[in-house]
C-alpha cells in the first residue's frame, strides 16, 4: 500500500500576530497542528514567501530523511 505524500500533509498559515497585530507570522501545520515556529513581518506577502521557503526546506528535510533509511 502506498502512503500518502508528505508533502501534501504539510502547508503554511499566514496570520496577524496575537502579540503585535501590525505584524503577520507564518506557520507550518500538518492536520492542524502547527508545528513550527512562527516570524514577524510587516506584510502578508513577505510573511507567505518566508513560510513557503522554511516548508519547502522542511519538505527537502523530511524526504532526505526518509530515503537515508
Amino acid at each position: 500500500m502506498l502512503r500518502p505524500s508528505p508533502r501534501r500533509s504539510f502547508y503554511v498559515v499566514v496570520s496577524r500576530s496575537g502579540e503585535s497585530p501590525e505584524y503577520w507570522c507564518w506557520e507550518i501545520r500538518r492536520k492542524w497542528k502547527p508545528m513550527a515556529c512562527e516570524h514577524r513581518f510587516r506584510s502578508h506577502r513577505a510573511a507567505e514567501l518566508a513560510g513557503r521557503g522554511a516548508l519547502e526546506d522542511f519538505l527537502n528535510g523530511l524526504s532526505m530523511e526518509t530515503g537515508s533509511r
